[in-house]
């Protein structure tokens, strides 16, 4: 990996328009467009504002649209304390009060989906509408269970050996791209620049303590609970490839969902870095209809 792919990567990373202070934590966003209806973008575990570089102009061409970096990864602070995903979802309301938002549509890719769900089932007068990309939704689902069996309340490993063989893990860029294989089932999409990316993302102590955290905390039982609270217009995206989170549980949420509609995509679990432009027109097209 040469000193050019890591600095476009460094460039890609440090993309972020803007920091909020929000009082014990500072929040990285970045923000384009204007009028409209604000769109939030909410990245999943381990990725940050880079998920939707492809994604954001497009989509901000039509309305003020917003991605942020949940607390804990890319360029927001990384305390220690509470990684619940009810946090998180704490966590966008704040910076949405910050930012004058009174109501917003979110757009969450597997744990941002599972954030924006929370929002959406807690906060329900602050979310317009709901984009859910590849969400995690189900308990039963292989993450959850992975992440209660290896380092849950009752898990086997604990934090200080699950925090070790993370850091091991991620050494090299070879583990990310091999990780990237089964994230993406379109192989142009690995190119050395993301690899980069994710790569100088995950080097991070203390994000890496935070992604620890997040699993210590993973907990999908009341989002699953409480999904039939979640009335706004919702767009349903997934990846037929999906090794992550198997599309049939996009099957399952369309048919558990009150106002909701499933769009398949021929891609993996990431359908905004996959298919960008298709992404972009599905979900404009679906704010427009609406």
């Amino acid at each position: 990996m040469g000193p050019g792919v890591i600095n476009l990567a460094t460039a890609a990373i440090e993309a972020t328009d803007h920091l909020a202070d929000l009082g014990d934590l500072r929040l990285a966003y970045r923000e384009g467009g204007v009028g409209g209806e604000p769109v939030i973008l909410i990245h999943g575990l381990c990725s940050m504002i880079y998920t939707w570089q492809d994604v954001f102009a497009a989509i901000a061409a039509q309305r003020r649209t917003l991605a942020l970096d949940l607390k804990g990864f890319g360029a927001s602070d990384k305390p220690t304390g509470d990684y619940r995903l009810e946090a998180q979802a704490e966590m966008v309301v704040r910076l949405m009060d910050a930012l004058g938002i009174e109501r917003a549509t979110l757009v969450g890719n597997s744990m941002g989906g599972a954030v924006a769900l929370q929002l959406a089932e807690r906060c329900s007068d602050r979310v317009l509408r709901l984009v859910l990309v590849a969400p995690a939704a189900y308990h039963m689902h292989a993450r959850s269970r992975l992440a209660h069996l290896l380092i849950g309340s009752t898990g086997r490993l604990g934090q200080a050996l699950a925090l070790f063989v993370l850091r091991l893990l991620v050494r090299s860029p070879s583990f990310i791209e091999r990780r990237m294989r089964k994230i993406y089932s379109h192989p142009s999409t690995i190119t050395p620049e993301r690899v980069a990316a994710y790569y100088l993302v995950l080097r991070n102590t203390d994000c890496r303590r935070a992604i620890i955290a997040t699993l210590q905390a993973w907990d999908l039982r009341a989002i699953e609970r409480d999904l039939s609270l979640v009335r706004q217009p919702t767009l349903i995206i997934w990846g037929r490839h999906d090794r992550i989170i198997h599309p049939s549980f996009g099957e399952r949420l369309v048919r558990e969902l009150p106002n909701a509609e499933l769009k398949l995509m021929p891609c993996g679990h990431a359908p905004q870095e996959e298919m960008p432009q298709e992404f972009a027109q599905l979900v404009n097209d679906f704010l427009q209809t609406q």
